[in-house]
């Protein structure tokens, strides 16, 4: 089952200029040729007011997402999203399982997380204590 957690990749350099922007930005969906997730408008028509987009890049020699940035959808109409971004700090660090979640890591560049890795990964509890500490 999906959830209302997106993963979505970046590139380095550009993450500054992303978490001070509303906007999303999505990776070079190219750099992941065997994706299911390759179609930007397809990715966007999916995402809802409330989701959560994870900017979080995988580490393939410790097999570890790093969660660097996290924005909550806040507008999605055609053509337009708008997100509200955050800075998690410390960085959140996600360890996917060997039995799928290390594959869709490096094969997706953007995916909607599953319900049983978003409960492990407590993403519910972080991003509610993300957004509620900031907006006090």
């Amino acid at each position: 089952m999906r959830t209302i957690f997106w993963r979505v990749a970046y590139e380095d350099e550009q993450l500054g200029e992303i978490l001070k922007s509303k906007a999303l930005v999505l990776p070079d969906l190219s750099r992941w040729p065997i994706a299911k997730n390759k179609n930007e408008e397809k990715i966007v028509s999916e995402l809802k007011v409330g989701h959560f987009v994870l900017m979080a890049n995988f580490n393939p020699n410790n097999e570890i997402g790093t969660v660097k940035g996290v924005g909550k959808i806040t507008k999605n109409d055609v053509g337009s999203v708008e997100v509200e971004w955050k800075r998690p700090i410390p960085s959140w660090s996600l360890t996917p399982n060997a039995q799928g979640g290390v594959q869709e890591w490096r094969n997706e560049g953007v995916f909607c997380f599953d319900a049983e890795p978003a409960k492990r990964y407590k993403l519910q509890a972080l991003t509610s204590k993300l957004f509620t500490a900031h907006n006090k």
